[in-house]
Formats: structure tokens, sequence, C-alpha cells
């Protein structure tokens, strides 16, 4: 008996298709196509069947990804059934190009959909239901129990064979066991009825892989429990223990510590701390083991232990101060307080522990009181991750009543007489920890920092050194070596660059914020906006810049000045992104004329001014705050082109002394830019101070220009 046939109804489905994740890398491209699961016949709409391929795309600006730029297809009309499903293909050429645009090299179209480039596949139903039918059942589409599965999907990825349309489930299931993944490789897609989705389907910047959970033993909170109260008298004495240094950064090769006992006017109160690392330690992580014995009767209670670590940099080859410390001696008894002042009056204590020490980037500035937390109040970076390990610790009195020292004491009763303490163990939790806090960005640092391959130190010296097979089995050789390197002798040491600190994760991504500018020439309200060069996308206009969407800034200060605007919108995050190595920040500003019509207000662009900035040396993002000189109009796509060949500082000094008319350079005009690894934003977090602003992008003669700030209106 033959039933009733129901008209079919007809509607518009459109999709696009936002990125493919976690996918080899080469060129790739998706082909959709719907069918209906009960003929395994092509859904039809007015003028075709319901099937589209996006534009091959290259995996190469964004670690990960495959990004195609929300292409977008549209399908009028649509013989609408309740048994539609939706099968998406993923092609892939496993080459990988220079990142230099986004799509593929032009090759022959017919290999894209052969069973050789198809690798991944994956399925959606294209109709929810309130009921529960059979293939059969679901032939009508029914309005009032079925709908279209609009939104936008992640649909996990699949390994071929692709299964028959009528072998597709038809409900809402992750996957049949049969399938097999196609490792964690993700589609991202919108479907939707009628108008397209506005905005954009960019996934999220949180964190996926855990890295921002601090790692195990990287860093074990201790606190004291109870103050120091045992009065610290005429005759006692202690013993300063230096037992290592924890994750230093990348730039080391073989370390020393030296060390001194200042009172507040920087005065020197007994030996020097000289302690070299053990031979068979890591050069990261490296063990000192040595101890300084101070017996002098008038150290004063405000007295300051400073520390400095020294090594032979692995990128400059010179003498490096890698790091400054600073400890209290004393506190007052029953505080924690440092004694501020030398003469008699409050009762002290020897501040008796095992601490763990913060290493910042510079030492005191020798004018300020030396104190335990000078450098910390001066807002000095730190450098990131890097901790020192020292003990502090009373020395026993002999019958004459005063402090023993090891030269007189029989070796063999050293520990007993506590004349000589072991080395503890950092997983012992006896260090007091609570000033080395990780951030979050640390956090994630210590996770790259504890893959590295451990380095004995004497591997680190015998490739310094260059020498043969008999001096590297020679520890009297070797360690001789370290002090004659390390020993600042008459040579100035350099400051730690804090470029090198960890090798660029692409996970992590980089972040950037544009805080302000400076000397613009025009009147109006200005807005900036940035991208990165590669792929510089909104640059080079349809389809492409949907591919990487541009980035603004949106809070204005309003009361900053027209000539000289600021901003405070903080870091914008750009994570993901495949390392370039002439990958640039390009920021462009822009003058908002706004007027005022009877309804609303009305928007429009006028003068602009641009600038780039290179994001890496070698292989590390180039962490630090940056003054720009800025140039007039907007970058052309062959000066976009040109510099992802070349480095940037170069490419502008070229332009600026030739003189050429391609370039014109906004007398004094220039935009503050900060620029971090994505796991050291941390650094750069408060104000912007002078003294720290990187200005080598700023040609030499002209800093003065660059310096005045011109009055504006607010």
């Amino acid at each position: 008996m033959l039933r009733p046939r129901v008209q079919r109804q007809a509607t518009t489905i459109g999709f696009q298709v936002d990125c493919v994740k976690h996918a080899e890398e080469g060129e790739g491209k998706v082909r959709l196509t719907a069918y209906y699961a009960s003929t395994g016949k092509l859904v039809q709409s007015s003028i075709s069947h319901v099937t589209c391929s996006t534009t091959a795309v290259k995996s190469n600006f964004k670690q990960s990804y495959h990004v195609f730029g929300q292409q977008e297809a549209i399908f009028n009309d649509v013989d609408l059934q309740g048994d539609m499903v939706l099968i998406a293909r993923f092609y892939l050429r496993k080459r990988q190009s220079e990142p230099s645009g986004f799509e593929a090299d032009e090759g022959n179209e017919d290999t894209w959909n052969d069973e050789e480039t198809l690798v991944a596949w994956t399925t959606i139903p294209l109709v929810l239901h309130t009921e529960n039918l059979n293939v059969r059942g679901r032939e009508n589409f029914n309005q009032k129990t079925m709908q279209i599965n609009t939104g936008t999907q992640t649909l996990k990825l699949y390994t071929p064979p692709v299964p028959d349309a009528g072998q597709v489930p038809l409900e809402e299931i992750p996957g049949k066991n049969d399938w097999r993944r196609y490792g964690k490789a993700t589609l991202r897609i919108h479907i939707f009825r009628g108008n397209p989705r506005p905005g954009s389907l960019t996934p999220s910047d949180m964190s996926e892989d855990g890295e921002d959970v601090l790692q195990e033993y990287s860093w074990i909170p201790f606190e004291r429990t109870k103050p120091c109260r045992d009065p610290f008298v005429s005759g006692d004495g202690f013993d300063v223990y230096v037992d290592g240094c924890r994750y230093l950064p990348d730039s080391v090769t073989f370390s020393r510590v030296a060390g001194r006992v200042l009172d507040w006017k920087y005065g020197v109160h007994g030996g020097d701390i000289n302690a070299i690392a053990n031979l068979d330690s890591d050069i990261y992580n490296p063990v000192y083991e040595t101890k300084t014995e101070y017996r002098e009767n008038n150290i004063p209670p405000s007295s300051t232990i400073m520390l400095k670590v020294y090594i032979v940099d692995n990128f400059y080859k010179n003498l490096t101060v890698i790091g400054y410390a600073t400890l209290n001696v004393f506190v007052e008894s029953g505080t924690k307080k440092q004694p501020n002042i030398d003469k008699p009056g409050p009762q002290v204590s020897l501040n008796e522990c095992a601490h763990q020490l913060r290493l910042y980037s510079q030492g005191p500035n020798g004018v300020d009181p030396l104190t335990e937390s000078v450098i910390r109040d001066a807002g000095v970076r730190y450098v990131p991750c890097a901790s020192l390990l020292v003990r502090l610790t009373r020395v026993a009195k002999g019958s004459s009543g005063k402090a023993l020292e090891q030269s007189k004491v029989p070796k063999a009763d050293w520990l007993k007489l506590g004349l000589y303490q072991p080395r503890p163990r950092y997983t012992d939790i006896m260090y007091i920890s609570t000033k080395c806090m990780p951030s979050k960005g640390e956090s994630m640092l210590f996770h790259s920092m504890m893959r590295r391959p451990a380095i004995k130190v004497r591997d680190a010296v015998a490739k310094t050194a260059q020498a043969n097979e008999s001096f590297y089995y020679n520890d009297k050789n070797l360690e001789e070596y370290i002090r004659k390197k390390l020993t600042k002798g008459d040579n100035i040491p350099l400051d730690i660059d804090l470029i090198y600190i960890c090798q660029y994760n692409p996970k992590q991504g980089i972040k950037v914020a544009v805080d302000g500018a400076m000397n613009l020439p025009w009147t109006n309200f200005t807005h900036a906006h940035i991208c990165l060069n590669p792929p510089a996308a909104f640059y080079m206009g349809d389809p492409h810049a949907t591919y990487d969407k541009l980035v603004f800034t949106e809070f204005l200060d309003l009361k900053s000045t027209n000539a000289s605007p600021q901003w405070r919108d903080g870091f914008k995050h750009f994570p993901s992104r495949s390392y370039h190595r002439f990958l640039t920040v390009i920021i462009h500003l822009q003058d908002v004329q706004v007027s005022v019509t009877k309804e609303n207000y009305k928007y429009g662009l006028l003068e602009q001014a641009w600038n780039a900035l290179q994001v890496f040396t070698d292989h590390y993002c180039r962490t630090s705050t940056f003054q720009l000189l800025l140039f007039d109009g907007s970058p052309s796509p062959q000066m976009l082109k040109e510099l992802t060949r070349e480095p940037c500082r170069d490419w502008m000094d070229r332009n600026i002394r030739s003189g050429t008319a391609r370039i014109h350079v906004l007398k004094g005009g220039s935009v503050y830019v900060r620029l971090a690894d994505g796991r050291r934003d941390d650094e750069l977090a408060r104000e912007v101070k002078l003294f720290e602003v990187n200005t080598d992008y700023i040609p030499q003669g002209w800093e003065d220009e660059y310096a005045r700030e011109r009055p504006g209106k607010k």
C-alpha cells in the first residue's frame, strides 16, 4: 500500500569552517557533504547538491592550527528531511612551507580529493529530534518535533575509512567504538539557518595543557613558624652556607657565587663569600656546598648579606652577573623585622634558618641605605624562576666563651660541634621560600625548564675551554679555570640579558600591550590596532582578513591628552603562534574623528601612523618595554613582505638612511609597547618606568627629540 507523499519543506542552511586543530603540519582543506541517511543520496538545494570545499591553507602562522578564516557556503531552498547528516572530510598534503602566506601553493586540484590526501573525517546529524524515530520515520521533516542542528560545533576527527551515510548514528553521540581518532585533532564549524553568525569563532585563549599548574617540587612553600628569639651577643659567631641555585636561565654555563656582609652604608664586615659549583652538578641547578665563617665582634645589627651569581654567558661569551640576592643577618628578637639602626637598643637575634632567595637582574643603586628589601622595593625585574639557597647557622662556643672555628677543631669533631652541617635536600622542606612564590607565568616556565636536559658543570667548562681530554678529568684544572674566568679583575661584568631565560613555547604564544603614544600630530581621538606579520592578514584584504583578526585597543584614558594618548587595555594575547625568525608586531594608530548627528554619533578615520617590532631573537621572545618611532600612513603589502625576510631594525635603518619616499618619519612621534613571552607578562605588569624602556628603535642622535613630550589637550 502506498503512503501519501508529504511535500518537502525547504529552507536556507549555511556552514562556516573555522579551523582544524592538532592535525599534522602541511596544506589542508575541508570538504563538507550532506546526505540523506535513508537513501545515501546527497541532500539537494535549489541549484546544486549540498556539498562544498574550502580553499587550501597552510598550518604556518598559528601553532597546531589550520585556520580557514570562517570560509562560508550558503545553500538556498534545501530539501529538508529529518534524516540528514553532514560528513566532513579533511585532506592534507603533508609538507611544511615557509610561513609567509595563507593559501596553499598552486597545484592539481584533483589530487586533493583522492585517498592519499584524505587523512580524517567527522560527522554530525543536521537535524535534532524530540522523538525517538527510526530512519524511515525521519524521512519527513516535522517542524513540531524537529529542528536544524545550528550553532558552533567542535567535532572530533577520525581516521578513514569514511562510513556510508546510512551507518552514521542520527543521535548526538561522541562516536562509535570502531571509529579510531585522528590523534587529538578537531574540526570547528558553525551551522546556521538563514543569516550567518556575526562575530568571530576564534577559539578560547585558555590554557588546555595544564602548564599553568605548578610542577611538583619546582617550588615548595615553607614559612618560619616561630620567630627567632635567642639573643645574639658579643662573642657569638655564625656561618653562611651557600648550598646551590635553582632553575638558572638558559644563558648559564658554569657559575660562581660571590658575597659580602655589608652594613647599611655599604661598609664591609668579615671575609668574602666565594662559592664555585660542584663539577658534577647540573649547570641549571648547581650545587656549591660552601661555608664561610664570621667570628667578628663588631658586625652591625643592620647588616645585610649581598650575593651575586657570576657566569660566562652562553650567548655573549663574557663574564656576566645573572642575579643579585640579599639577606638580612639579624632580626629584632621575636619578630621578622630587620634592625634599621646600629646603636645599642633593641635586642637582636641571628636570622637563623635555611633561606630560598629570589634573584634580581640588578643590584642596589649604592645610594639608598642597604637593606634586605632594597632591590625588591626599587621595582627591579626579577630573574624568572631563579633562586639561591643559603643557610645562616649559629656556632657553638668553646670553653673560652668564644665561637669555635673549623681551623682550630679536629675535622672528626666538626659535625658533632655544629661546625659542619650537611646540605639538606630541597624536598626536605627546610628553606623559607615565601619570597620566591611563583607567579602564574613562572608556573608555566617551570614546565619548560624541567624538560631541559641536565648538563654537568665539567662538561660546560670543557666546551668553553675547548681543552684536551686530560684537562677535562683534572678537577683542579677545571676549578682553577672557573675561578679565573669568573673573577671580575679589570673587566666590568655584563648585566643579565633577560631575553635568554627560556626558549619560546608556541602553546603560550606572545602578549602585546600598547600603553601610549607621544607627540602625535593630530587633534582627535586615537585608537590602535595590532596584528602579527606574518600573516598580516588585515592588510591583504578579503578573504584573508578573516584568517587572523585584528586586535584593538578599547580603553582610552580620558585623562590623557590627544597628542599623547594612553590606553588601559593591558596585554592582548596571541596564543598558539608558530615560531618565525622575523615575526613582527605591527602597531597601527588611527586618528578617529567623532561628529554628532541628530540621532547618533558618526565616526571617521583620518590620519594614520605605524611601526613594527621584531618579536624574537633566536628562539627567545624579546620580553621588554619598547619606545618605537612612528611612520606616517600605513604599511604596504610589499613592506610587510620585506619585513618577513630580514631583521626589522635593519629594514628600518636602511629605509630611513636612504631617504626614500616609501616611509616618512613622524619626527618626535612615538608609541610605547610592551612585548612579552606568553608566560612572562607578569614581569612587565606594573607601570612603565622610563629607565627600563628599550630605545634601540630610536636612531642614534635622535634620542633627545623623542624624550620630550609636547603639550596637548585633554
